[in-house]
């Protein structure tokens, strides 16, 4: 699955860091997606969905990973009321998700013709 990048919200972001800060927290994302991906790789309790999908879903809109804000949206949405069997289907999509979204940051980050388009 490609990774969609919302590059509206990385321009609109960029001309509010700059672009020296941009490229660090775009490799800071990518980083803390790794981290969730692993955690969502094992066992995870039903809780620990609930509580990465939560952080997911607004660190992944505020970088325009819009796909993936929606999807862990959708899946704390369905851990809270209770949909467990809805979630063990989707946790590998979720996963899936987690690591194309961290390699596409992670590549965007070092690319500079990249962010120099953001503009």
């Amino acid at each position: 699955m490609a990774t969609t990048v919302n590059t509206d919200t990385l321009r609109r972001l960029k001309s509010e860091v700059g672009e020296d800060t941009v490229t660090a927290l775009l490799t800071v994302f990518s980083d803390e997606l790794s981290q969730y991906h692993s955690q969502l790789s094992g066992s995870p309790s039903i809780e620990q969905v609930r509580e990465i999908s939560h952080a997911i879903k607004s660190s992944a809109a505020s970088f325009g990973a819009d796909d993936l804000a929606e999807m862990a949206r959708e899946c704390e949405s369905r851990v809270k009321q209770g949909q467990q069997e809805w979630m063990t289907h989707h946790l590998d999509e979720l996963t899936e998700m987690l690591r194309g979204t961290a390699s596409t940051y992670r590549e965007m980050a070092v690319e500079q013709s990249f962010i120099n388009s953001l503009t």
